[in-house]
């Protein structure tokens, strides 16, 4: 007898954080005696490693902004018409959805319809901007587990039931002791006397659309007066070397791009700019003074001006409350102005000595490590309230109808 969970996560982080959940789930059930859940979903390489399987990729939803989701809708629709008939085939006993919201808050109606529980994991920024979400959520939602202090009285008041876990970068992001930095530097071929700056463009094909050139631009406008500058690149998993390929080869110096060591890449960096998202967040865990670009579609960014106002887009700084890390938006995203930015961050001793004191704040307020570990007890409480089932091989494919000729 054992439990079958879907789970669903729709870009790199809420895949990394997923698989750590697995984990804890896994260790839950060894440490109860029982036989582990089963797990089967959407999700990309460390999810597969944890062995939820079989395994719908995540990579061809992984897209952000209004116009870029209505380019990619045709195969979204037929990526979520395929993990509904995987949940009919295989009924799982409870669904864990791991952010994604737009993807994820239709499936949890098809969820709710099947009555199965729903336990969302990393909540949706509707405290942020499409508030009117919440009301779906209540009704959808069977147990909301959540990062951040302020998203619990959030939800609390809307009658949701809330948990805070706190956050699972807590225990992913290590602390690099100088030493540690300086024999890093040596790994990576780049001098222990040179300034290095990170560029961090995100996790997916279509951020770097909208983000590689003006980051590679700012590269060559600092490296003209300053030839000992060095540029690195931490690649994401969920990327490949070909997929930089086109824009590294039109810029005129050396960017070490660099797979498999994202901390460690982003450690030895004096400065960074950052893709708003989850890596601001990083950034600031690992101590790197930067600059935070966010950029969409135009159309997507009239929406958002008109119906949505947003006070930032940088994840650290709603941690924060304020605009604490300075952000360039839109059209201010450009070669010059990020130069700029990257240029203060290495020359103003009285900024970078700011900005640590800032994420000493963000780090106090994520609360204790342990996140994925709270989170696990939280979906085990849940599991237990369940009656157990007997195993059913994985049905990969429709089954034939028994009454059929």
């Amino acid at each position: 007898m054992t439990h079958s969970i879907l789970v669903v996560a729709g870009e790199a982080s809420g895949d990394a954080h997923a698989a750590e959940l697995v984990h804890e789930i896994r260790l839950l059930a060894e440490q109860n005696g029982v036989a582990a859940p089963r797990f089967h979903g959407m999700g990309g390489e460390r999810l597969a490693a944890s062995g939820v399987a079989p395994l719908i990729r995540m990579e061809a939803v992984s897209v952000i902004g209004i116009v870029e989701v209505v380019r990619h809708l045709p195969t979204i629709w037929r990526t979520f018409r395929e993990l509904v008939a995987v949940l009919d085939r295989n009924r799982p006993d409870a669904a864990i959805l791991v952010d994604f919201p737009d993807f994820n808050l239709r499936l949890a109606r098809q969820l709710k319809r099947r009555q199965i529980p729903v336990i969302w994991y990393i909540s949706p920024q509707v405290w942020a901007w499409r508030s009117g979400r919440v009301s779906q959520l209540k009704q959808l939602v069977t147990d909301m587990l959540v990062l951040f202090p302020f998203e619990v009285a959030f939800y609390a008041r809307h009658g949701m039931n809330v948990t805070f876990v706190g956050h699972p970068l807590l225990d992913r992001v290590p602390r690099f002791s100088p030493d540690e930095k300086r024999s890093l530097r040596e790994r990576f071929g780049l001098g222990n006397d040179s300034c290095v700056i990170a560029l961090l463009p995100g996790s997916r094909r279509s951020e770097l659309r909208h983000y590689l050139t003006p980051m590679l631009d700012a590269a060559e406008k600092l490296a003209r007066h300053d030839a000992s500058l060095r540029f690195v690149i931490p690649r994401a998993p969920s990327l490949a070397d070909a997929d930089f390929t086109p824009w590294l080869r039109k810029v005129g110096l050396p960017v070490r791009l660099i797979p498999d060591a994202f901390y460690e890449t982003l450690a030895v960096a004096d400065a960074a700019v950052v893709a708003s998202g989850t890596a601001t967040l990083e950034t600031a865990l690992v101590g790197i003074p930067m600059v935070i670009v966010g950029k969409v579609a135009p159309l997507t960014a009239m929406y958002l001006r008109r119906f949505a106002p947003l006070p930032y887009v940088g994840l650290v700084n709603y941690v924060v409350g304020e605009a604490a890390v300075p952000e360039l938006l839109q059209e201010q995203v450009t070669g010059e102005n990020i130069a700029r930015r990257l240029h203060d961050l290495l020359h103003q001793t009285a900024e970078r000595e700011r900005l640590q004191a800032v994420y000493a704040a963000i780090r106090a307020r994520l609360g204790e490590t342990g996140a994925s570990a709270r989170a696990a007890q939280a979906v085990w409480q849940r599991l237990t309230a369940l009656p157990r089932r007997a195993a059913l091989p994985f049905q990969t494919q429709p089954q034939p109808d028994a009454h059929a000729p």
